[in-house]
């Protein structure tokens, strides 16, 4: 079940570029910096209230998954539900036509993540997150 907003993705083709940008325009800096190295993503967390901006450095936008989630195409790439319950929101949502993308559930920078394609909607992407710790 969704309980709120916790984050909005938007690629970057450099976190080096863009993380002064977002200082100095924004007045925000990063929470923190992270990498996950399978998937060649460098993530720069920023917030703003309740509410994270991620800016995501993709090394390799090729690799299979990093196209699946549109990391080849900069700009507003996706925005995450933090839910309870994931198992059965996840099964609810492809109950009503929503698409796995490939390699999902997986492990995420802040808990169990799993990526959707709405059914209307060939190029979105919306990510569902269950925070570690936050089980029911």
């Amino acid at each position: 079940m969704f309980k709120k907003i916790n984050h909005i993705g938007i690629v970057v083709k450099s976190l080096e570029e863009a993380i002064p940008i977002y200082s100095k325009g924004l007045g925000i800096v990063p929470e923190k910096i992270t990498e996950i190295k399978d998937v060649q993503l460098k993530v720069a967390v920023l917030r703003i209230g309740e509410v994270e901006v991620e800016l995501l450095e993709y090394g390799n936008p090729d690799l299979p998954m990093a196209k699946a989630l549109r990391g080849n195409q900069p700009g507003i790439n996706h925005i995450c539900y933090e839910v309870e319950q994931f198992d059965r929101t996840m099964a609810n949502l492809m109950a009503e036509g929503f698409s796995l993308v490939e390699g999902f559930p997986r492990k995420g920078v802040h808990g169990k993540i799993a990526f959707f394609i709405p059914p209307h909607s060939p190029v979105e992407r919306i990510e569902i997150l269950e925070v570690e710790g936050h089980h029911e």
